[in-house]
């Protein structure tokens, strides 16, 4: 995607009401441990029905989709986003050369 196109928000839903909003990955992990503490059932539901990977791959992030992929625990699934989150972050100061 251009820098010019938005990415649309994952919602997190109940009962037809929005209960979470995330823009990106980091919003996600954020998003993800609240509702682990407000409304763990939500959060194994939107990640059993795998609408949190499609809309992973819909935000092109691949990588972290496929992790998630058939993940329904969700303190498996915020571990491996932390993880995810941090490996970007070393490649990213690699990549700038901040890194020694």
């Amino acid at each position: 995607m251009s820098t010019e196109e938005r990415i649309e928000p994952y919602y997190f839903t109940s009962y037809d009401r929005v209960i979470g909003v995330a823009g990106d990955v980091r919003q996600l992990d954020i998003e993800m441990k609240r509702l682990l503490r407000e409304d763990r059932g939500c959060l194994e539901y939107h990640l059993g029905s795998g609408n949190i990977v499609k809309w992973l791959m819909y935000a092109d992030e691949q990588e972290l989709a496929m992790d998630l992929t058939g993940v329904a625990n969700p303190d498996l699934a915020i571990s491996l986003v932390e993880k995810y989150i941090a490996r970007a972050e070393v490649f990213h100061r690699m990549k700038r050369g901040r890194m020694r």
